[in-house]
């Protein structure tokens, strides 16, 4: 039988739950607190309840009414989504299964509010205060919202609204609790009677008016406010509603849940914020006290939950969580094997090159291109002139080729040798439109020698790829305005992106212009002065331009994605980031307003460290992140012999651990990559099993290229890893019978060029 509070109707009500939708926001204290016995439970929790109709359930259907994260629940002026996802293992809190999104969503209308009543009935309040009945359908290819019945009543008043299947519990907006019968819970189709109410003033009814959230499983409701649980057991005498004077406290210290719910006797569940963009649920377990079972059931649950109560509950089966029946596969993949055959001849890793288009696509051609070192190990905040390492011109096709001096600098090839042996460097075109409109275009490329090392020559041949992204030569604006504050670059879009708990960008493209204190522009950069440079001839300044000079304004640490493990059902997985950095990151330069990800820098300093994550799982899966020094900073040169021009950039530099700072930590949540759904949608010449007992692990070739890999100074930079022996994804197969551990590549089969494999 279900449970459950209600969203608001009419949020500026004085009967609207404003503390739940505002809750407090997430902290490790809440875990520690209760490992630690500072979370109070005392017993008994769960009365049972007979229902002789229903049979004991191994997993229970839980519905969730999506938000938006980072807006909590102030946004009711569109129309939300209510996605359907199967608890596997209720009763042991999922340490032994997970929530599985079964894809199924049904769309609840602008203003209403949803509750449900167990066994697949789900009921919405319209806006107009119409009660509506809906059976869930799902499991024998019907609608998740198929209509029961519509009531000829008026529900306006009712603020807040829970149901246990039999019985519906409303507080009203005079505050006395209602409470009402369903002749058939079973269909949600049958008369709603009102069988009794109790005045406002009693402890049970203000404890449900006041609460954070509200639920029933069977004959007992429960009240989440200010990070305690508490029960109250109802009962009837005759008609008469009947509650205690006060509520068993069964739990304290949970400071940071705003959601509640039971999927059945002994298992409790909650989730934190949207708001804070945490979305992380939480599990306990017990018949006679309440104890953390799964302390990261899910991450990235955002919205109000809603679930299908059971009556009883039972052990999941020890098999693969499927949903409904596996598609028949006419072969069987192969055995996951490491790949031993030689690499295909790199891109010359001693040439740096690029190509420059215009603003409307068209190669810049003719074009005379300055490359200078980039001193990535730079800690001086004095302006320094960068040393040329050549020319080059483009062709007619817009690219252009240079090979990297047989002799270096001495402060290049000191800054090589602190990078693991690859010299980055920046690459720049500067000329003007006939009009006399500045224009630049700037590309940050990568070489090694053939002396260096084999991970420097392969992220030199990865960035030689990337440079391949034509580069757009862009109109050359002064920016005038004071740096950011921390607040300002805290509501920039990459702030938004890295607070969600979930990767949502994947390998998507980022947009193309970026702001660090807002939204990503929409304005055309094109347009100078009325006038659009798109197709505009680009000639040289009489003279020629000065070398660049730079100089760090800002340097700050942020943590950034190097890698990504996934073990699912009845594995573990472990990921190695060791000794030295092997990553290239993109870097942002400021053309006026808006930032533009405009090449790469290669990173392989010493960390002198080992950091990364062994053997987590079963239904696990999170990228690995470590602390990387950014630095903002302000290019200066002059043109035609007076013009004087300034630009800024943010780049990454070394591996740096900010005092009292993590050596290394983790990112954010990608178990939605993994499981049945994913596995048959993904190419069948990607898939491959791994035996029991046994491993398998990438160590060579480059990772997938994470779009969100970090956020420095309020705008997002992409990021990949170059898998070697120091750098590795792993997965461990367990020793259940039954069903064979599945893995595919997500971009190549798995003994290719995968980038990374998922788990199912």
């Amino acid at each position: 039988m279900q449970q459950k509070d209600i969203s608001v109707s009419h949020p500026h009500s004085q009967e609207a739950p404003p503390a739940r939708r505002t809750r407090l926001a997430v902290h490790a204290a809440c875990l520690t607190a209760l490992l630690a016995g500072g979370i109070t439970i005392p017993s008994p929790l769960f009365s049972p309840v007979a229902q002789a109709a229903e049979s004991c359930r191994s997993h229970v259907a839980t519905y969730v009414m999506e938000v938006t994260p980072g807006t909590g629940w102030t946004n009711v002026a569109k129309p939300r989504l209510l996605r359907k996802y199967v608890d596997w293992d209720p009763k042991n809190g999922d340490t032994n299964g997970t929530m599985l999104d079964t894809g199924k969503t049904g769309q609840i209308p602008y203003g209403s509010r949803v509750f449900t009543g167990g066994q697949g009935v789900i009921y919405e309040i319209t806006n107009e205060g119409v009660l509506k009945s809906y059976k869930d359908k799902t499991d024998t290819g019907g609608s998740l919202l198929t209509p029961a019945r519509t009531y000829d009543v008026n529900w306006t008043t009712r603020k807040r609204v829970w149901s246990n299947g039999s019985r519906i519990f409303s507080v009203h907006e005079g505050g006395k609790l209602e409470v009402f019968k369903q002749s058939d819970p079973a269909t949600g189709a049958g008369t709603v009677s009102l069988l009794g109410t109790l005045p406002f003033d009693r402890p049970g009814v203000l404890a449900f008016k006041n609460a954070d959230d509200v639920w029933a499983a069977g004959n007992r409701i429960f009240t989440l406010k200010d990070g305690e649980i508490r029960a109250w057991d109802y009962r009837e005498e005759g008609t008469i509603p009947v509650l205690p004077d006060s509520g068993v406290l069964l739990a304290s210290g949970l400071t940071d849940a705003v959601n509640g719910w039971s999927p059945g006797p002994g298992s409790v569940y909650t989730a934190t914020s949207a708001k804070d963009y945490s979305g992380i649920v939480r599990s306990y377990t017990g018949t006679t006290a309440l104890a953390l079972a799964n302390d990261d059931v899910m991450t990235g649950l955002y919205g109000d939950v809603f679930a299908d109560t059971a009556s009883c509950l039972v052990d999941a089966p020890d098999t693969k969580p499927v949903l409904g029946s596996m598609p028949t596969e006419t072969e069987t993949p192969p055995s996951a094997v490491t790949d031993d055959t030689p690499d295909s001849e790199p891109v010359n890793p001693a040439q740096f090159s690029g190509k420059f288009v215009l603003g409307d696509g068209r190669p810049a051609a003719g074009m005379t291109v300055r490359v200078e070192a980039d001193n990535v190990t730079e800690e001086s905040d004095t302006e320094t002139e960068l040393t040329t390492l050549g020319t080059a011109t483009t062709a007619s096709d817009g690219t252009w080729k240079l090979e990297l001096p047989a002799t270096l600098a001495a402060s290049v090839s000191s800054a090589a040798a602190e990078n693991g042996g690859a010299v980055n460097a920046m690459a720049s075109v500067m000329g003007k439109t006939s009009t006399g409109v500045p224009m630049r275009g700037v590309d940050h490329v990568t070489a090694a020698p053939a002396t260096a090392p084999a991970t420097a020559q392969a992220l030199a041949a990865t960035a030689a790829e990337d440079s391949a992204k034509p580069v757009p030569v862009l109109p050359l604006s002064e920016d005038t305005a004071p740096q950011p504050t921390e607040q300002e670059y805290a509501q920039s879009w990459g702030a938004q992106q890295e607070a969600l708990a979930q990767d949502t960008l994947g390998d998507s493209p980022l947009p193309m212009w970026q702001s660090d204190v807002g939204n990503p522009s929409t304005a055309d950069p094109y347009i100078v002065g009325g006038v659009d440079t798109k197709r505009m001839s680009i000639e040289p300044y009489d003279g020629g331009c000065d070398k660049t000079s730079e100089k760090v304004i800002d340097k700050k640490t942020y943590y950034t994605t190097v890698a990504e493990g996934h073990a699912y059902w009845d594995a573990k997985a472990s990921v190695d980031y060791d000794q030295k950095l092997a990553s290239n990151v993109e870097v942002a330069v400021k053309t006026g307003s808006n930032w533009s990800v405009q090449g790469s820098v290669t990173l392989g300093s010493s960390m002198s460290v080992t950091t990364g994550y062994t053997n987590r799982g079963p239904h696990f899966a999170k990228q690995w992140k470590v602390p990387i020094q950014y630095k903002k900073i302000k290019m200066i040169w002059k043109c035609g012999g007076g013009n004087t021009f300034t630009q800024y950039k943010i780049q990454a530099g070394k591996y740096h651990v900010p005092a009292g700072g993590a050596t290394g930590k983790y990112g954010k949540d990608v178990r939605n990559k993994d499981g049945m759904t994913a596995y048959y949608n993904s190419p069948k010449s990607h898939r491959a099993y791994v035996e029991r007992g046994a491993y398998f692990q990438l160590s060579k070739n480059r990772s997938i290229k994470w779009s969100g890999a970090v956020t420095a100074f309020g705008v997002t930079l992409g990021g990949s890893t170059q898998f070697d022996r120091e750098h590795k994804q792993r997965i461990t197969a367990g020793m259940k019978s039954g069903s064979r551990h599945d893995i595919w590549g997500k971009n190549d089969r798995v003994s290719g060029k995968p980038g990374i494999f998922f788990s199912f």
